[in-house]
């Protein structure tokens, strides 16, 4: 036996839990602790049979709103309100389990899976949304027997029924949710974007660069873009994103740069359809070196570097070609703009870039010297221990000989610079981890890579990676195990859900006419169509007929003659009488032969016998001939 009130409470439970889940990465310290021990509470009170009054948790409920909406701004309204509807529902949790409590606790759940939507739709939140729907389903079916009677029990095969049928409800609806979801249309821009503060996730891609602001880079996971695009050879996966060509005091910054003709690149495209995460940073990163981006409104610079016209806070895609060189043509630059220095620039590094000066009597030869110069430093690759105050560059070039990307790029644009060399910092990523099951790269934050292209007359920006020099630089690797199908899941998840929206759907409709314009039938289509028609329109009228026809000849005999009985005494025939009820009424003699006849098998469970089916037709054309 099946206690309705126990299995409701235990499905409201559930349906909290899912509601609470995939919002709690988001919620203030006090509401993520504040539910768990509220479910708990609310389980131990099920279990005694008692349950918190109105007078406990009105007011608690008032103090714990004044003391949530006391952080109410402008800029945090999302958490505050995720915070609140955590909160409440914890509280309906421990309250009296009635039918309408029940009902707010649903509501609350649902509320707080869509508030999570606020800050991430992944293929996760599918299963959360239709999980949920699920139990709410079979929660308010359930609902309807506890408000009949709270104690109702029911029996176990009893019990399984109407749960089965309840949860087959929402499965029902699953092909009308598919057809609403492609055919609905949708806003270009989130209707619910005003919540959501500034995008606050960093990609490790930054537009200044400056070594020696902390001893410890820290490394994050978190991913920066997918790219749908063949797999490229190991050493020319760099992701460009911007240019770093000036200085701010000792730090790298963009500035823009008059006299620069435009840079071309020549080659074999590589096309990719990029989906980048949500960034604070508008540049749209490609394979090196990018040629064009399509299908998002960006500019383009002459350096080859395309930045967003819109903020980058939400999920979207775009088109990149680029060419897979190592040198970025151009006619001019502005050669002045490109050998300024930093402020602080120290006596070593200048007599080193004298040195490399003479070394050579061309860029190139200037470009070997230095490079002979930094593997000969036996420089290091590393995030921690890095130097910091005073020059770092000249510290950890001669002193602790250890540092990232930024003091290997740093130093070596510098010196390429004292040394009469124009160079220029280009920030990005380097590596990703392929899945060969999508066919696509991820690429992380912990790949966010600076190198350096030096310009060679005659020639154009060449692409060097001085930190290829030192052990421990960022290696791509291959995707694998039960991770890649995951995220494959996920990225097919945003590809097709996430990021359908008005413009797929413009483009869904557009093809779909195009199509049926240029759909070409053979000459003979029409005719066997016209043939066709009436036989099929046979076909369907054999079907319905013989649907519609009883499954037995008793049942067939019986309705010919109810039939004919509605004809010979119009309106007499009520339906809800018997056989031998409607023979002794209307005293037809037609009728009572076929009436004893046919209750003498059927109302005696047996079939009709052949002979006996005889005698009923004979009954009936005889009754049919007969004028009352």
């Amino acid at each position: 036996m099946v206690r309705i009130d126990l299995l409701l409470s235990g499905l409201t439970a559930c349906i909290a839990l899912i509601g609470y889940l995939p919002l709690q990465a988001y919620l203030d310290p006090f509401a993520r602790l504040f539910f768990p021990v509220a479910l708990l509470l609310a389980v131990y009170l099920q279990v005694k049979g008692r349950a918190l009054p109105p007078r406990v948790l009105t007011p608690a409920s008032i103090l714990l709103f004044l003391y949530l909406a006391a952080q109410f701004s402008l800029s945090n309204l999302v958490p505050v309100t995720s915070d609140l509807l955590v909160v409440f529902l914890g509280v309906r949790l421990m309250g009296e389990r009635l039918g309408r409590n029940y009902l707010q606790a649903f509501a609350l759940s649902l509320f707080c899976l869509a508030a999570s939507s606020l800050y991430e739709i992944s293929a996760v939140f599918l299963v959360y949304l239709f999980s949920l729907l699920l139990l709410v389903a079979v929660g308010l079916v359930l609902l309807t027997f506890h408000a009949q009677d709270p104690s109702t029990v029911l029996p176990k095969q009893e019990a399984k029924r109407v749960l089965t049928v309840a949860a087959l409800m929402p499965v029902a609806s699953l092909p009308l949710l598919l057809l609403l979801f492609f055919v609905l249309p949708r806003t270009q821009y989130p209707m619910w974007n005003f919540l959501n503060g500034p995008a606050g996730k960093k990609t490790g891609l930054s537009d200044t660069v400056q070594p020696g602001t902390s001893s410890v880079v820290s490394e994050t996971k978190g991913v920066v873009l997918r790219a749908v695009t063949p797999k490229v050879p190991e050493q020319k996966l760099y992701w460009r994103a911007v240019v770093l060509n000036a200085f701010k005091k000792d730090a790298w910054v963009r500035e823009k740069v008059a006299g620069d003709a435009q840079s071309v690149t020549r080659g074999n495209p590589v096309l990719q359809e990029i989906y980048p995460e949500r960034s604070a940073t508008p540049y749209l990163p490609a394979l090196n070196v990018t040629r064009t981006v399509t299908g998002l409104r960006n500019e383009a610079a002459s350096d080859a570097i395309f930045v967003s016209r819109r903020p980058l806070d939400k999920k979207v895609r775009y088109l990149a070609e680029s060419v897979l060189a190592d040198t970025l043509q151009t006619k001019r630059i502005a050669r002045d703009f490109y050998l300024k220095l930093p402020e602080p620039v120290s006596e070593r590094m200048r007599a080193e870039g004298r040195t490399v000066a003479r070394s050579g009597r061309n860029a190139e030869e200037k470009m070997t010297a230095l490079e002979a110069f930094f593997r000969g430093q036996h420089l290091r690759y590393a995030n921690t221990d890095l130097p910091v105050g005073g020059d770092p560059l000249d510290a950890f070039l001669f002193d602790r000989k250890r540092g990232n990307c930024e003091y290997f790029a740093s130093c070596y644009a510098i010196l390429l610079r004292l040394a009469g060399v124009p160079s220029r910092l280009v920030g990005g990523y380097r590596g990703g981890t392929y899945n060969d099951v999508g066919g696509y790269y991820v690429v992380t934050e912990d790949m966010a890579h600076v190198w350096v292209e030096a310009y060679l007359d005659g020639a154009g920006w060449r692409t060097v990676d001085p930190s290829a020099w030192a052990l421990g630089t960022v290696r791509s690797t291959q995707a694998g195990g039960l991770a890649m199908y995951l995220d494959m899941v996920g990225f097919y998840w945003d590809k097709a859900v996430v990021t359908y929206d008005l413009d797929k759907q413009i483009a869904l409709v557009r093809n779909a006419g195009t199509k049926a314009r240029n759909l070409r039938l053979p000459p003979w289509f029409g005719n066997v169509l016209l043939l066709s028609l009436p036989v099929l329109g046979g076909v369907i009228l054999l079907a319905l007929w013989y649907r519609q026809r009883p499954p037995t000849v008793e049942a067939r005999l019986l309705r010919r003659m109810l039939r004919l009985l509605a004809k010979r005494y119009p309106g007499e025939i009520k339906g809800d009488e018997g056989l031998f009820e409607l023979s002794a009424r209307l005293h037809d003699r037609h009728l009572a032969r076929f009436a004893a006849l046919y209750g003498a098998a059927v109302y005696r469970d047996r079939p009709l016998t052949r002979g006996e089916a005889a005698q009923l037709e004979e009954i009936l054309r005889e009754a049919s001939q007969d004028r009352p």
